[in-house]
């Protein structure tokens, strides 16, 4: 459950960044927005594949074989 969250804060972290930084250099907000939520997809998506990689995500109750 911790490394969930940690995972979703630090895509939040990332897709803020991502945003502001689009914002700055001359997107409208909407394209900013979308240019954010993209980010915390990716983002979201690579923390799970590596945790789910290292094991440390899912087989929950499952012996090992």
């Amino acid at each position: 459950m911790l490394l969930t969250l940690l995972s979703f804060v630090s895509s939040l972290l990332v897709a803020v960044v991502a945003g502001v930084l689009s914002h700055a250099t001359g997107a409208p907000v909407a394209g900013a927005l979308l240019y954010g939520g993209g980010a915390f997809i990716g983002w979201m998506t690579l923390c799970v594949i590596v945790l789910t990689a290292l094991g440390l995500l899912g087989h929950h109750g499952q012996p090992d074989e």
